[in-house]
């Protein structure tokens, strides 16, 4: 079983509340377990055997990641993403994030004319994630959640064709130029292409068929 409570817990020589302290088992750890009676367990963890109490243990592993994400893949607000190659652009683009409800905001202070103007909007509002160039037509991604590992979706950004794509995984762990991210959601297209989302940061990369890179994120910093 596993560990499931607010922090770590104590290994008691006895299953008693002040009974001998033997050591601490860190929260979410794995412990097999002895025996059970009156609310306490007998357990192992390690080399080391004592008594917790039962209602610190859990069967589900605490760690695991769901295979089922409903929402959280837009960036975080005050982020600083750079892009190498960039959306629409081969060079360098640094962003900066902002939110104002379901509408996630990226704005490249350098590239417009008017840099009050954002480059690109995602909008999550609980039912869907779309991703695409602001105030235009232009949509990369437009996707139903829940986006549940091994099973198919419909992208609708196409004006006047849907796709249907795969969710590759929600689990992944994927390295990109920014650094590892874990349980990357990655979304596979009928061409084979790619695109890796991380919670929180937005689109890792995009790449063909062959994995060959379109797009990358190559820092990502908190705003000050």
């Amino acid at each position: 079983m596993y560990v499931h409570a607010k922090n770590d817990i104590i290994l008691r020589a006895e299953p008693k509340q002040n009974a001998k302290k033997l050591g601490t088992i860190k929260n979410h750890s794995k412990v097999t377990v002895l025996s059970s009676s009156k609310g306490w367990s007998y357990v192992q963890a390690g080399k080391i055997k004592g008594y917790v109490y039962t209602s610190a243990l859990s069967k589900k592993n605490p760690k695991a990641a769901s295979t089922t994400v409903t929402g959280g893949l837009a960036p975080k607000e005050g982020l600083i993403l750079t892009y190498a190659p960039s959306f629409l652009e081969e060079e360098k683009e640094t962003f900066y994030v902002k939110k104002d409800g379901e509408y996630t905001y990226l704005y490249n202070k350098k590239s417009s004319l008017y840099p009050d103007l954002s480059n690109f909007t995602y909008i999550e509002d609980g039912k869907r994630l779309l991703m695409g160039v602001s105030s235009s037509d232009h949509i990369f991604i437009n996707v139903p959640y829940p986006l549940k590992q091994g099973a198919y979706t419909i992208d609708s950004s196409l004006m006047f064709e849907e796709q249907k794509v795969l969710v590759e995984s929600t689990t992944k762990t994927v390295t990109v130029k920014a650094g590892t991210f874990q349980n990357v959601v990655i979304l596979r297209y009928p061409s084979g292409s790619r695109v890796y989302f991380a919670k929180g940061i937005g689109i890792l990369k995009i790449t063909d068929k062959n994995g060959k890179i379109y797009t990358e994120l190559v820092s990502v910093k908190e705003g000050k």
